[in-house]
């Protein structure tokens, strides 16, 4: 799927792994797991049968710009 930035340029989702999700939202793995399993952060992915899971870039970013839009609307 494509989407486009904040500047309006095309982006190509990916899938990220946890050491690149934990860059750019530095939370716990078990915190973010709570927040999935409550709907407050994007599902991860399952990648494979034996437990490798990822996260779809586009969807983490579209998370920290709702936190970003909470935080101007407050």
């Amino acid at each position: 799927m494509i989407q486009k930035d904040a500047n309006m340029e095309p982006t190509e989702d990916r899938i990220i792994m946890a050491k690149e999700r934990r860059q750019l939202v530095p939370y716990s793995d078990m915190h973010i797991w709570r927040m999935e399993k409550t709907g407050a952060f994007p599902q991860r992915i399952k990648l494979s049968p034996n437990g490798r899971v990822g996260w779809s870039l586009n969807e983490v970013k579209g998370w920290i710009e709702a936190r970003k839009a909470e935080r101007k609307a407050a």
